[in-house]
């Protein structure tokens, strides 16, 4: 509920109801005078709802379909408490729903387990990963020409043969360190689960900046601008998800990994950040990954080291679970 202006001020000019001059003093509740017919009123009127909920006054007919009345100061404030309910509604229910997934994933990988005879779920970590659920159309040209624009225009700089500017120190870099082997394979088992969910922000840029470009080139001094340039068009496809980076495609990132940014290339989501945290120093990496969308689960993974067991049927409850195993080595 907004307080009304009126109770935050040290004086008030006029009563609500009979408009009569107020004196000066201490702020009255409601700026009312001390006649008991006003105060009789005026509460009449709040339990009809006909007072602007902002600052009190009495509405006219056309104001109380809003409880608000026609003052821009009141409008303001009005949209501003409900933009702020819409937020915290919207905060509660997606928090709902981040539980709901936490306990059916978990569920879920207890039955997996169960079935396998692990008495021990919590060996595997539970993991759950956003999941990319639009599916694939054209790649319209308007894109393809945005696309190629900015790529020239980075291509040109890469290849500028004036002297780079003076940049001040590096600063301590603040990237997670290169995972070991090992926890890599892991890492990217459960990454090509969700199929390119952080791939959505590429646009029609694909993260791609003059640095990855400059390195792209020392690693293939043969190619000249225009030879770079060909490279990276001849991989934008026809078809990619929509609303993506124009590179994702049915089966992944259309760059190799020598094209993509660092970005791409090092990027891992705050689920799997955590998860690479919290391994044990030594022994064996596993985990059970699931991908999630808004409180629907999508696919789970069962991963041991470069070992993946696909489960299948995620939204029914096979007993024993339904499995595909898949031997990804490396």
């Amino acid at each position: 509920m907004l307080v009304p202006p009126d109770l935050q001020s040290p004086t008030a000019s006029i009563c609500l109801i009979c408009q009569a001059p107020l004196p000066f003093g201490p702020a009255r509740p409601r700026s009312l005078c001390v006649r008991a017919e006003c105060h009789q009123r005026y509460s009449l009127l709040q339990r009809r709802g006909q007072v602007c909920r902002v600052c009190g006054r009495p509405l006219s007919a056309r104001e109380q379909p809003t409880q608000t009345c026609a003052t821009a100061t009141c409008q303001r404030a009005a949209v501003k408490d409900y933009a702020v309910q819409v937020y915290e509604r919207n905060q509660a229910r997606y928090t709902a729903l981040l539980r709901r997934e936490i306990e059916d994933a978990t569920r879920l990988r207890d039955r997996v387990l169960a079935a396998f005879g692990i008495r021990e779920p919590d060996s595997f970590p539970l993991v759950v990963t956003p999941s990319v659920t639009a599916g694939l159309a054209p790649l319209p040209e308007q894109r393809k020409e945005v696309f190629r624009a900015s790529l020239t225009a980075l291509v040109e700089q890469a290849f500028d043969p004036s002297p780079a500017p003076v940049e001040p120190p590096e600063r301590p870099s603040t990237r997670p360190p290169e995972p070991e082997p090992r926890v890599r394979t892991v890492l990217e088992q459960a990454c090509a689960r969700c199929r390119g969910f952080c791939c959505q922000g590429g646009g029609d840029h694909a993260y791609l900046d003059v640095e990855t470009l400059r390195a792209y080139r020392a690693a293939h001094p043969e190619q000249d601008a225009s030879a770079v340039t060909a490279a990276y068009l001849g991989r934008v496809g026809s078809r990619t998800y929509r609303d993506s980076c124009l590179y994702h495609q049915a089966d992944g990132c259309a760059l190799l990994r020598e094209m993509r940014s660092d970005l791409c290339n090092r990027f891992f989501c705050k689920a799997l950040l955590e998860f690479q945290h919290n391994l044990p120093v030594s022994g064996s990496v596993r985990g059970f990954f699931v991908t999630a969308d808004y409180g629907e689960l999508h696919t789970a993974t069962l991963v041991h080291e470069s070992h993946a067991l696909i489960v299948s049927k995620v939204g029914q409850d096979p007993s024993p679970p339904a499995v595909d195993i898949d031997h990804d080595e490396g």
